[in-house]
């Protein structure tokens, strides 16, 4: 009996054999590192943008603020400003300051809507809108996470470029897309063929 693969079979094996290789990369580094010192940087992180966040006006961390009890909770910050759309923060935080942070519901929509006490009729309207592709006042949440590879230097950034969107110091002159909520610079189309090959070749 002849074993045949098909070229597109043993491309599947060929990225599945890469991303295990990956994964068991990643699992050694982590070991090397050991759990408790990526634990003990995480909440040095958490507690240090705890603190450090709370001197940004207008804004609201969501969960325990209490730095002392960094090591008692993830690196995980959900946040909102007060009058500012969580979509055209994001937005201004990635195109302007280089900053990635989540921006929405998380897949955790009723939730959400619990911690931003949202009424159930103006959770039904929510829907509603969602339902007939109108994302425009979608609410939600900002959300950073911190890494491995975080320092306290992208903390004191991220502090900084949040109080400047407060002052609303920042340059872009933004628009949003109904249909997904999100905000782009007005006028911003990237050349992406600048950066990568998109011939497939």
């Amino acid at each position: 009996m002849k074993l045949s693969i098909s070229v597109d079979s043993a491309s599947n094996i060929r990225e599945s054999s890469l991303c295990a290789v990956a994964l068991a990369a990643a699992i050694k580094q982590l070991e090397d590192l050991g759990m408790d010192t990526i634990a003990e940087h995480e909440s040095e992180l958490t507690a240090y943008a705890l603190e450090n966040l709370s001197k940004v006006p207008r804004l609201k961390i969501f969960g325990d603020i209490d730095p002392q009890n960094g090591h008692n909770r993830l690196g995980v910050i959900p946040m909102e400003i007060e009058g500012y759309p969580h979509f055209l923060v994001a937005a201004v935080l990635g195109y302007e300051f280089g900053i990635g942070v989540r921006s929405g519901c998380f897949c955790a929509h009723p939730y959400i809507l619990h911690l931003l006490q949202l009424e159930p009729h103006e959770a039904e309207v929510v829907r509603t809108n969602i339902l007939t592709g109108d994302r425009s006042d979608m609410p939600g949440l900002l959300r950073a996470s911190f890494g491995l590879y975080n320092t306290l230097e992208d903390i004191d950034a991220l502090v900084e470029a949040l109080s400047r969107i407060v002052k609303t110091e920042y340059i872009g002159e933004y628009v949003q897309d109904r249909t997904t909520g999100e905000y782009t610079p007005k006028g911003w189309h990237p050349n992406y063929e600048d950066y990568f090959n998109l011939s497939g070749v």
